[in-house]
């Protein structure tokens, strides 16, 4: 079962994220903040992660930085964001997100961009992560 890690800051949001990836079969961790989901990043290695942009204890570009750093690159990210702010979309592509959502977001493209994420990771995991790893 793929493991999907939300990092998001509303908890309701995180909920019904939580609730609408269990029901489409994956398995799923969440962290309210950037810290905490950057430490679950590391000792879960989960297969996706679904991160807010803005949050508290850590922005959501700094924790996939991070994540680079510490040679998790192989993990696809999905970024979902409030924010209207300018730019973010070219941000979150620069630092490999393999899709971007502005809030409210189509809950079924989100599950269709979670699926193909991770379709793309199984059809050529050692490729991806050799990739990223030149970058």
């Amino acid at each position: 079962m793929k493991r999907i890690l939300i990092v998001e800051d509303d908890t309701k949001i995180a909920a019904a994220l939580a609730i609408r990836l269990e029901a489409a079969g994956y398995s799923v961790l969440t962290a309210p903040d950037g810290l905490t989901g950057l430490k679950l990043a590391v000792e879960q290695r989960p297969d996706l992660l679904l991160m807010d942009i803005w949050m508290p204890v850590g922005l959501g570009f700094s924790v996939a930085q991070r994540m680079q750093s510490l040679g998790l690159n192989g993990i696809p990210i999905i970024f979902i964001t409030a924010s209207r702010a300018r730019g973010l979309k070219k941000a979150a592509e620069a630092l490999g997100a393999v899709a971007f959502f502005e809030k409210p977001y189509d809950s079924q493209a989100l599950l269709s961009a979670v699926a193909e994420a991770l379709k793309s990771q199984d059809n050529a995991p050692s490729e991806h992560c050799a990739a990223a790893a030149v970058v």
